[in-house]
This record gives structure tokens, sequence and C-alpha cells, in this order.
């Protein structure tokens, strides 16, 4: 009996394949799937949550149960269910090796699906803790630590298994991500002790939504863009180095940009200058991966039109180093003072989810999807129109809502410093005017536009499965000896 290998089959031939190859593929394909609809829905809430910042009580449900719902369907439910399906479909293909326990990665789907939707109920109607970014009662962030470590627990098992003995650069990214995910969340959770100190509890509560965005969701976003570039370009990577540099970069220093969001607050003295000094990794970790790419497709630009999903990578690769540009800056002394606390960290958070996100996810689920269940994708038109909205409404709502968090922290600061008004109390809003307001308006149109690239997306996933024309599907299957 020879290890496992690819083969490519007619999709007719598949209903008599009832590997454990064909079952990793099918999980990864659900994974897809519901992933696009808790994008869609926490894109939905992420727009009424703007329309509240904007326009004050005009929704009976506040801003801060707005964004935490928004967190949690977007966090877990899109960002996690997604690139997990991601990883079970590329481990298979790097480690030359079944998915382990599949029927184990179909329960983690159920339930990171299940809890997601009971946690919006239960924000809704006032249930939570308060606790960002989920705002999920104690009794709900223990099933869901469980919950999130079940990608960690497939991948480790899939990958001691496996034959393929050299490591693409995509498995570091991988097993890095899951394994870090449920330990931040565990960390997570010394916010919800009583005996913990109101400084701790805002620290804990950064260093799981910086470390989200940095440990996992780039993290593992940018490995999986590696492969789907190699793969659908078929071009060797340029830099194993390179990738290192993003790997260590965004894994073990990048997180600090969160602690940036709490300069001149009570806490430590040290830990503005060391947010300084290791919030620069989180943009030199995303200029790593994406010159890394960007290399790796020298001589292959021409030929992007016919890839949409090497397109994605591209996209959701460079608006990552936007991102992490920003978030960069505001982690010194002279910005963070205008942006700690205002709308800035907003925008910061809400484009790497939708943004970047959505454009990882894609890079992943376009080349997989076609493979797994043997469908071609959607017309090239409709990623064209995808990559336009999306693309548009995530620049322009981190430049409008960044503009607006800063402008609203240099008026404050100008209007407490002459005495023109006051800082806190009813008069506070004085110094704002009416830019302010513009800013956020402008900016819900752009989060419509962000919203309508989602549904586009989404709305590419479900027609590939349902009525995209059939083509041969990639699956493993067992290879057999002539005298066996």
């Amino acid at each position: 009996m020879l290890p496992p290998v690819l083969a490519v089959t007619q999709t007719a031939d598949l209903r008599a394949l009832l590997g454990g190859g064909a079952t990793g593929d099918r999980v990864a394909a659900a994974h897809f799937m519901t992933g696009a609809v808790f994008l869609v829905l926490g894109g939905i809430v992420q727009v009424l949550a703007l329309f509240v910042v904007r326009f004050g009580d005009i929704l009976p449900i506040s801003y801060g149960r707005l964004e935490t719902s928004s967190n949690l369907l977007l966090m877990v439910g899109f960002g996690v269910v997604s690139l997990a399906g991601g990883v079970y479909y590329v481990l298979p293909r790097l480690t030359g090796s079944r998915l382990a326990a599949p029927e184990l990665a179909g329960l983690g789907l159920l339930g990171m699906s299940a809890l997601s939707v009971a946690g919006v109920v239960v924000i809704f109607f006032g249930l939570g803790d308060g606790i960002q970014p989920f705002g999920l009662p104690w009794w709900l962030d223990i099933p869901m630590v469980g919950v999130l470590a079940i990608p960690a627990l497939v991948t480790l098992l899939t990958i001691r298994q496996r034959v393929e003995k050299r490591s693409f650069v995509t498995l570091w990214f991988v097993m890095g991500g899951v394994v870090w995910l449920p330990l931040l969340y565990l960390s997570h959770l010394v916010a919800d002790l009583p005996s913990v100190s109101s400084i701790t509890s805002a620290y804990a509560q950064v260093f799981l939504s910086s470390g989200y965005v940095t440990m996992f969701l780039f993290t593992v976003g940018s490995g999986l863009a590696y492969y789907t570039v190699v793969k659908e370009a078929d071009v060797p990577l340029a830099s194993r180095q390179l990738a290192q540099v993003g790997f260590w970069s965004l894994g073990f220093a990048g997180v600090w940009w969160g602690t940036a969001q709490l300069l001149f607050g009570p806490g430590p003295d040290w830990v503005a200058g060391v947010a300084a000094a290791l919030g620069l990794a989180f943009p030199i970790g995303t200029l790593a991966n994406a010159v890394n790419v960007s290399l790796t497709l020298e001589g292959s630009w021409s030929d992007l039109g016919e890839k949409p999903a090497v397109q994605s990578a591209v996209y959701g690769l460079y608006l990552a180093v936007g991102v992490g540009i920003l978030a960069a800056m505001a982690g010194f002394r002279t910005v963070g003072s205008a942006a700690s606390l205002t709308h800035f960290w907003e925008a910061i958070e809400f484009v790497a989810l939708t943004g970047v996100g959505t454009f990882l996810v894609a890079s992943v689920a376009f080349g997989a999807l076609e493979r797994a269940v043997g469908r071609q994708l959607e017309t090239l038109s409709r990623a064209r129109s995808f990559f336009r909205l999306t693309l548009t409404g995530s620049v322009g709502l981190l430049i409008t809502l960044g503009a607006a968090g800063l402008l609203a922290g240099y008026s404050w600061i100008g209007g407490s410093n002459s005495g023109a008004f006051v800082d806190v109390g009813e008069g506070w809003a004085a110094g704002l005017g009416g830019t302010f307001d513009a800013l956020l308006l402008i900016a819900i149109g752009f989060g419509a536009v962000l919203l309508l690239g989602l549904i586009g997306y989404a709305g590419i996933i479900f027609g590939t499965v349902f009525v995209g024309e059939p083509i041969k599907q990639e699956v493993l299957v067992e290879k057999v000896t002539a005298d066996e």
C-alpha cells in the first residue's frame, strides 16, 4: 500500500468515493458556505452599528450591543469558520494524508455556528457581560474555548500522520494560527475573573481583538494565500525567508498594536514605548508577505485577470499592509494621543475583518471550491464586481471612519486645552462640528458599498456550489500496487 496521492476524477465518478479525502473536502466546502452566511449577517450588523454612531437612538439596540454582535458574527462565524475550511482543504494536499477526524471538524463547525447565533441572541437581550470584543457571559465563553480548539486538534492530528516530509510555508502559518487562537481566547477569560482589576481587564480585551487580527486572521489567511498563489499560478515561491519574516512578525510582535488603544491610560509607563516599537512588526509582517507574493508572481501579472483566487490574495495582502501601517502609526504618542478611544480603531477593526479577511478567505475559497465540489467558479464578471465593491468600500471606510476618529480626538484635545468647550458631560460634543458628522455619513455609504461586496462573495460561493458548470474534481484516493 503506497501513500495517498492526488488524483483527478470526473464528477460523475465521485458518487462511488466514500474515502476520507472526499469527506474532508465536503467538510471544507460546508465551512466556506456557512462562513459566507455569517459574513453577510455580520456585515449587515456592522452597517447598522455605523448608523447608530451617526444618528444616535435611531435603533432600539445600542451601539455597544451591535458592535459586539458584529464582532462575534465576523470573527467567529465568518473568520474562524471560513479559515478552518481553508485549513481542512490544504492539509491533505500538503501532508499527503487524509484529513484526520473529519467528524470532529464537522462538530466544530456546528459548535461555532450555534455559539455565534446563541451569543448574538444573548447580547441583543442584554444578557452579555459587555466585555470586548464579544461581550459573552462566562457560560458561553467556556464552550467557545472548546470549539475554537477543534481546528488546532484536527490540524495537529493530520500533520502527525503526514507522508510528505517537506514542509511548505503554509503549514507554519496554519499550525501557528490555529494553535494560538484558543490560547488567545483562554487568556481573554482573565477579564471575567472577579478579582481582576479594571486595568488588567482592559488589556485582556484589546489583547484578544488585536491578537485575533494578527495572530490568527492575517497569519492563517496569508499562509493560505501563499498556497493559492503557488497552486493557481503554477510558479515557485520566491522566498521562504520573507515568509518566515511575515510569520514571526505577525505571530509574536504584531499583537502589540492593540495596546496602543490604551495610551495615556492608567497602565504602566513602559507599555507606550514597547507598544510603539513592537507594533511596527505589524506592517513589517504584512509587507513581507505582500512583497513575497509580488516577487512570486513576477512575469505572471498579465494572467491575473483569469485567476480570481490569485487576484483576491493580492488585494488582501496589500490591503493588510495599509491596515498595518495605520495601526502602527497610532502606536506612537503623537498620533495615539488623538486616536485613543476614538472611532479610528473601529475603522482598523472593521476593515481588517470584512476587507482583508474577506479577500484572504476568498483567495482560498475560490480555488478550493472548484476542486472540492467539482463545479466551475461563477462567472469572472461577478468576481470582478466583488473585487471592485469590496476594495472601494474597504478603502473608503478605512479613510473616512479613521479620519472621523482622528478629527474627534484632535478636537477634544484642542477644545480642552483652549477652554473653548468642556471635554466631559453634555457639552463634550460641541467641538466636533459638522465635518465629523459628514465623515460619518460618508463612512456609512462606504460601509454599504462594502456590504454589497460581501453579498457578492456569498453569491459566488453558493452559485458555484449549486449552479456552477461541472468540471473535474480533485480528491485524495489510495494508490494500490499491482501485487496487492
